[in-house]
């Protein structure tokens, strides 16, 4: 019990430095790839990552079967790193944009490969409390990046970002490979994505809260590729006050997620769920209608943060829903379900480029938070898990 608690708070360890690293450069990659190639470039470029990370979702299971989780998992952040460096260090806009790519395909089987240890040390009874633990060290990670990325950016320029993200990989590297030395793999079953759809298919709960999960994903995806570049071009924010804004706007998930974790633990998801997608609803249409006006950065923090407070729920409730419903045994189910993070990313960039190209940011993010009204409405057909 000792040593299983001790190597899941490495593993959390190791995923605060791999999500510290994303969030470094996740807000300006859109802007780093519309200047180099252009805005209809750059949303080929993401949707061509994301389905990059849909092959390597369905392939992953049988990777680990073959290799081994910790082996798998450190050759995927060795190559991570790799990405980095080189991103950080060509003056090749052709090289940097196959590398990024790669990089982007590479990241969402780093979220398998988590989801497969903490599954490992974790316990049924207080899923939820461990998931809003396991969320809170990731969105602290995120929350504190945008800062930095935005000092890195002024004095340094966007290279600097790449290579610093490339160094947390690094020393993430040598956690995983010291703390998990001893880990034992179970034996894998031959894993079949066709019969985990199926199993998905046939369990109501699994879909719907995949569903939301894909909702969840597609909010994260338009905002970040499109809100960055609304704050810099439309709203005339400095790349220091945007690293600010975001860094201020994502302690929503630090204070929030460890204690609904633990408070979904007793009165269940449901209606945290609807809560959370209302608030983050509003509050997206409400950032939507900012246009062009002048307002202050406090304003644009509130209602952003306010966006942030919905979207902690939603993420905490479907991962703590999820994850009482299924083990690390299950592992073409949980491949299936990080499918919805590429997918999302395969769809929303194409849905913001044509939205914005026909009409404008501000449409964008009104119509982005009448979907998420409609995700409130589809959450009703929940029924909470009792363990």
């Amino acid at each position: 019990m000792q040593n299983s608690a001790k190597a899941l708070r490495l593993i959390l360890l190791s995923s605060f430095l791999f999500f510290a690293h994303i969030a470094l450069v996740l807000y300006i990659s859109s802007a780093v790839l519309t200047k180099l190639v252009g805005s209809t470039t750059a949303t080929v470029l993401y949707t061509a990552g994301a389905m990059g990370s849909v092959i390597l979702l369905f392939a992953i299971p049988r990777i680990v079967q073959q290799y081994g989780l910790v082996k798998t998992t450190l050759a995927i952040f060795i190559l991570l790193a790799l990405s980095l460096f080189t991103m950080g260090t060509t003056k090749n806009p052709h090289a940097f944009v196959v590398i990024f790519v790669v990089y982007s395909a590479l990241t969402s089987t780093v979220w398998y490969c988590n989801d497969m240890f903490v599954s490992h040390y974790a316990y049924e009874k207080t899923m939820g409390r461990i998931r809003g633990t396991y969320l809170t060290i990731i969105n602290t990670a995120i929350a504190l990046m945008p800062f930095l990325a935005g000092i890195l950016i002024v004095k340094e320029g966007f290279s600097s970002t790449f290579i610093g993200a490339g160094y947390l990989l690094l020393i993430a590297i040598g956690v995983i490979a010291v703390s998990q030395r001893h880990f034992v793999d179970r034996v894998y079953k031959e894993p079949n994505i066709r019969t985990a759809w199926q199993s998905m298919k046939i369990s109501p709960a699994l879909r719907r809260v995949t569903a939301l999960s894909f909702l969840l994903q597609f909010f994260y995806a338009v905002m970040t590729i499109y809100s960055p570049l609304y704050l810099l071009h439309v709203m005339h924010f400095g790349w220091n006050t945007i690293g600010v804004i975001f860094s201020l706007m994502l302690t929503a998930f630090i204070i929030l997620q460890y204690p609904i974790g633990k408070w979904s633990d007793g009165i269940g998801e449901k209606k945290l769920l609807i809560t959370g997608i209302a608030i983050a609803g509003i509050s997206t249409i409400v950032f939507g209608t900012l246009g062009g006006h002048t307002y202050s950065v406090l304003i644009v923090i509130v209602i952003l943060f306010c966006t942030r407070i919905g979207a902690s729920m939603l993420e905490v409730m479907t991962e703590s829903y999820f994850f009482k419903q299924v083990t690390d045994k299950d592992e073409g189910v949980i491949s299936i379900y990080r499918m919805m993070y590429p997918v999302a990313y395969i769809i929303a960039p194409l849905f913001g480029w044509l939205i914005v190209r026909q009409t404008s940011y501000m449409t964008l993010f009104i119509v982005l938070g009448i979907i998420l009204l409609m995700g409130a409405l589809y959450s009703f057909r929940l029924v909470d898990i009792r363990k």
